[in-house]
């Protein structure tokens, strides 16, 4: 996966009334009560903004509420506050959601080797189409995340390659070719990191970390490493008009689906970035799913988050991917009217 950073120039009933500090058991606990009596995703994601925890939230309770039935606005209130829980400490006693046993060695060591050959046939297997891609941009100030602008764009894979045309910006037309238009870009979504990790010539350590449920299906999680030595991960910064470059190492977590083997989420964080490098941290999430495209269904990618920081800024990408269409000598897309602006995140 290859990606560009600019920096940015800044000019409820049910619940009762939210505790001024709740752990996680208790979290959860009241938001399986919740869907239990049939609350709304929005009752849930009002008491969800008021609460404040005291131990730190994790990316596995998240997706299993999710799994559990909780909704898109409450997810997003749940990754607000796993983030704000960074720094606090872990729970004594985790969470409990009920998953079979772990497979055997054996059998995780089976697992690694179909999903890592469907993993480097992927961009073989796929059709040429077209897409929307839409692209919401955040930055960190004071505090708080903050909407920069949104970008809706023309993505054409045609013979196994990626090609980006930027529609509009916030609304507003442009003809800027895709790397001049500043700001967190990122490609590579189609193919680039799946080959990152299960490339042999990576030697990406892998080993099995838990069972999850993710949008309703059962997958295995594994965690990953990859070597800045054997390492294809590559940051760009431009910068008041020059570029540097670095190829970092990674580690992070892959989720494979239980039943196809096939990989359903890349989370990935660079490490080793040299002292030097403007760019302290970048970490990536991506999210496929089963789509169809000119009447039949492919794993593509649904969703992407991209976050990335300097000693002084933080951005995130919010990345959406729509209107999958086969693409044909006939094929065209257009994109009428200015993409809905997403709310500024407080």
């Amino acid at each position: 996966m290859r990606w560009w950073f600019g920096v940015w120039i800044l000019g409820v009933a049910a619940f009762g009334a939210a505790p001024p500090g709740s752990s996680v058991n208790q979290t959860v606990a009241q938001v399986r009560t919740a869907i239990r009596f049939k609350q709304t995703d929005n009752q849930i994601s009002k008491f969800l903004h008021k609460l404040k925890l005291t131990e730190s939230l994790d990316e596995h309770t998240i997706e299993e509420l999710q799994s559990e039935g909780v909704g898109p606005k409450s997810v997003a209130e749940l990754e607000r506050l796993r983030e704000a829980s960074e720094p606090l400490p872990r729970p004594a006693s985790p969470p409990v959601f009920e998953s079979p046993d772990p497979p055997s060695p054996a059998e995780q060591n089976r697992i690694v080797d179909q999903a890592r050959e469907i993993a480097l046939n992927y961009i073989k297997s796929l059709p040429d189409f077209i897409a929307t891609e839409v692209v919401h941009r955040y930055s960190n100030e004071r505090g708080g995340w903050q909407l920069k602008d949104t970008l809706a764009i023309k993505l054409t894979y045609f013979e196994q390659r990626e090609d980006y045309q930027v529609l509009n910006i916030s609304g507003r037309p442009t003809t800027l070719p895709y790397e001049a238009i500043g700001g967190t870009i990122t490609q590579g979504e189609f193919g680039s990191l799946l080959l990152e990790v299960f490339d042999r010539h990576s030697a990406a350590e892998l080993h099995w970390d838990h069972w999850t449920n993710l949008r309703g299906r059962p997958a295995h999680v594994y965690t990953f490493r990859v070597l800045a030595a054997n390492s294809r991960y590559t940051m760009v910064v431009g910068f008041r008009g020059e570029r540097d470059s670095i190829v970092a190492g990674q580690h992070g977590f892959v989720y494979v689906d239980r039943d196809t083997n096939q990989i359903v989420r890349i989370t990935s964080e660079a490490d080793t970035i040299p002292a030097g490098f403007r760019v302290r941290n970048s970490a990536t999430m991506l999210d496929y799913d089963f789509t169809d495209v000119g009447g039949l269904r492919f794993l593509l990618p649904l969703r992407a988050e991209v976050r990335m920081g300097t000693a002084d800024a933080q951005t995130k990408n919010e990345v959406e991917f729509q209107s999958y269409k086969k693409f044909g000598a006939e094929s065209s897309i257009t994109f009428e009217g200015p993409v809905p602006e997403k709310p500024a995140k407080q």
